[in-house]
């Protein structure tokens, strides 16, 4: 990057069409993108570990995929944001067959099936980090069990929020609702509730 800064200064004159390799074990995703858009060259990235914000780290796969840069796809990730949503991670998580290291993230959002996707992913062993964060959900509608499967994937509070319709069993609603007073599960009580047992 020093050379970059030379040859915009007139220093080093000639930059700005040629290959890169970098050979960084670990490089940040801004240090990556800032280098391709130093020069139209192929910049190949032999990093072993990635870091950055989701918005970070998208710019560079996409020039991945694009084929400004090259080498990426089974480097390790570690992501820096603090609040993320749930299909993000889980795009984050399709760009490398490394381990997306989610430990940073204090607030994950969405609606159940992406949420219940990046879970499944952390139990897998592809991401890691999750199970104390706060979830957020974005489903207007929702099944009691599901709920309650997802309260039992982290120790942060899940707040329902949004949810408008509660479905399900009447033992898994009377779960939901158990968990709610607890403070496990936030923000229901307002919903419409629809009961799927044939005798209560």
């Amino acid at each position: 990057n020093s050379s970059y800064s030379a040859n915009t200064a007139g220093t080093i004159s000639g930059l700005g069409d040629e290959a890169v390799t970098l050979s960084d074990l670990s490089i940040s995703a801004t240090n990556a993108s800032s280098i391709d858009a130093l020069t139209s060259g192929v910049v190949t990235v032999s990093a072993t570990t990635i870091t950055g914000t989701y918005l970070e780290l998208n710019t560079i796969y996409t020039a991945n995929a694009a084929g400004t840069i090259s080498g990426l796809g089974d480097e390790a990730v570690t992501l820096s944001d603090t609040t993320l949503a749930a299909d993000v991670l889980n795009a984050v998580n399709s760009y490398t067959s490394g381990i997306v290291n989610a430990s940073s993230i204090t607030t994950l959002t969405g609606a159940y099936t992406d949420l219940n996707t990046a879970y499944a992913a952390d139990t897998a062993g592809t991401i890691s980090g999750l199970g104390n964060e706060a979830v957020t959900i974005s489903d207007t509608s929702l099944a009691a069990s599901v709920l309650n499967t997802l309260e039992a994937n982290t120790t942060g509070v899940i707040n329902a929020g949004s949810v408008r319709t509660l479905t399900g069993a009447a033992a898994d609603i009377s779960r939901t609702y158990a968990l709610n007073l607890i403070g496990r599960v936030s923000d229901l009580g307002n919903e419409e509730v629809t009961l799927s047992d044939k005798t209560v």
